[in-house]
């Protein structure tokens, strides 16, 4: 560091606190303290939308979510597995509205195929 407080990086100088990310657009700070280690990253704008993102939960945690999740569901008295026979019933629900749709198309398609400009004298 010289008398003005600024710090020359070089690429390949991993002692230092301050680092040059893999493209040369950015800078990482890493600080350690009795806590832990800190990490910073300082780049340009088009990087900004990486930086937002919050990482994906690792599978660890992942698993404590789903039991958590889980147990809150039970103590308020929801499922949580469906059991065999109302995954059966949701399929034949499922099927019957199928088939009630496509005979609503049906019926609706025969009321619509009607000649409607024919003359008074004709009765149908």
């Amino acid at each position: 560091m010289d008398e003005d407080g600024k710090q020359l990086v070089a690429v390949g100088d991993s002692g230092s606190n301050v680092q040059l990310g893999t493209a040369g657009s950015e800078l990482i700070i890493t600080r350690r303290t009795d806590a832990g280690v800190s990490t910073k990253s300082l780049g340009s704008r088009e990087y900004m939308c990486y930086y937002r993102q919050k990482p994906r939960p690792s599978s660890v945690n992942d698993a404590a979510l789903t039991i958590a999740l889980a147990s809150s569901y039970r103590s308020m008295g929801l499922a949580t597995v469906q059991s065999r026979e109302q995954m059966v019933r949701m399929k034949v629900m499922k099927e019957m509205n199928r088939s009630g749709v496509e005979a609503m198309r049906t019926k609706i398609g025969m009321k619509s195929n009607v000649i409607r400009n024919l003359p008074k004298n004709v009765p149908y």
